[in-house]
């Protein structure tokens, strides 16, 4: 009789507390009221409508401008590269995104070059070092080494895709994945595609 008594309480107890926590909205956390927001913007894109695909790129640029130096010839760099790592990390046989990336990564480190304005780093004063690394340390920044790391992983790209010009620099930005000249990954989808080709 006691244990009835002690699982019927229980029963009720747990009841109540679960539609006190529905009745709240199902909040995950305890420590305090829940609070809603406005509602945020949304957009909705139809195929081929490029207004909207326009606007949804303007909103993606202003979330992570945000985190950046408010340089808007250096921000696009920013954003055009963290896009096409994001996208080659993805597809890594595709030499679309492939195309996009070398491209990408080659006038963002152009724009370090310029920064930078030596020709070896290493022969660089301690002021021209330091500056080009602060204009290259913004959030925004991180996060595309970050991206590229990724991309990188992937195996798909080697140093003589990219211009003789920035081949050594751009090393600082791919990390060490680049130091491969193999790309293993895509070598049987590339060898199928040459052998389709020939007949």
């Amino acid at each position: 009789m006691v244990r009835f008594v002690l699982y019927t309480s229980m029963a009720f107890i747990a009841a109540f507390a679960g539609v006190s926590w529905a009745m709240r909205g199902f909040p995950v956390n305890f420590s305090g009221p829940v609070s809603v927001g406005p509602p945020q913007p949304t957009v909705t894109a139809t195929f081929g409508d490029e207004s909207a695909k326009t606007c949804e790129r303007k909103m993606w640029e202003a979330a992570h401008t945000s985190q950046s130096d408010k340089n808007p010839e250096l921000d696009q760099l920013r954003l055009d590269t963290l896009q096409a790592a994001n996208a080659y990390a993805m597809s890594p046989c595709d030499t679309t995104m492939k195309s996009n990336l070398v491209g990408a990564l080659t006038a963002y480190t152009r724009a370090w070059q310029k920064k930078l304005d030596c020709s070896m780093p290493m022969f660089c004063n301690d002021k021209k070092l330091q500056e080009a690394a602060d204009t290259f340390s913004t959030p925004l920044d991180i996060r595309v080494k970050e991206a590229l790391n990724e991309a990188f992983e992937q195996r798909g790209i080697v140093r003589t895709d990219f211009p003789s010009s920035v081949r050594f620099h751009v090393l600082q930005f791919a990390g060490p994945a680049l130091w491969a000249d193999e790309s293993p990954i895509c070598l049987p989808q590339m060898r199928a595609t040459a052998g389709s080709s020939r007949r």
